[in-house]
């Protein structure tokens, strides 16, 4: 399906609970670093700043990363389209395609985390970056859970309807998983009805 077959079964699946031991350990340890520079209150407050940064890093990256058009004769191209966010799209309810490959997230990672810490400093980098990671794993863990799980809270129900609506309904609208912000901002939010076939054919509820 995707190129040799290491890469169909190693680099496009992942479970949830491997998100979570590899990036939990990291933010841990950059909240630590920040502890031996920072007080608490900065601690806290670098880390909400970070949290706050990834609802848009989300959104940016939904739209402009994992929807980019890949050129029809680059072979390469597809397969890193298809690798990111293409298969999640053509799987949608794939239990093992429903959070980042880890292989995606560390690379787009290691890409940020260079030039944030240039900009925020040795002190600062650690509790911010630790935030932006927080809100990643959070990211990673409600689109897991918004496709196989039934939500019982209206945040839980707003999520779940958007994001499902932006698979079968509006593929062009919709891109914020977390939160509905980013996309009132920018104009891509999109009223409809529950669209048909929705529903989760398997997966608890």
């Amino acid at each position: 399906m995707f190129g040799p077959d290491g890469v169909e079964r190693y680099l496009s699946r992942v479970k949830p609970w491997q998100v979570v031991a590899i990036w939990v350990p990291v933010i841990a340890w950059l909240l630590v670093r920040a502890s031996l520079a920072l007080p608490a209150a900065g601690v806290a407050a670098g880390a909400a700043a970070g949290l706050a940064a990834w609802t848009l890093l989300e959104y940016l990256l939904h739209r402009w990363v994992f929807h980019f058009e890949p050129d029809p004769g680059s072979e390469l191209q597809r397969d890193v389209a298809w690798l990111i966010h293409g298969v999640h799209h053509d799987y949608p309810h794939d239990p093992d395609r429903l959070v980042m490959p880890p292989v995606v997230s560390m690379a787009l990672g290691a890409a940020l985390a260079l030039p944030a810490r240039a900009a925020l400093g040795p002190a600062w980098f650690p509790p911010v970056f630790a935030g932006l990671l927080a809100g990643y794993l959070w990211y990673d863990l409600t689109h897991y859970a918004i496709h196989h799980h039934r939500p019982r809270t209206a945040l839980g129900r707003l999520q779940r309807r958007n994001h499902l609506l932006h698979h079968f309904g509006s593929p062009g609208r919709l891109y914020g998983v977390t939160t509905p912000l980013w996309d009132l901002v920018f104009a891509t939010h999109a009223r409809a009805p529950r669209p048909r076939g929705a529903t989760p054919s398997s997966g608890p509820r």
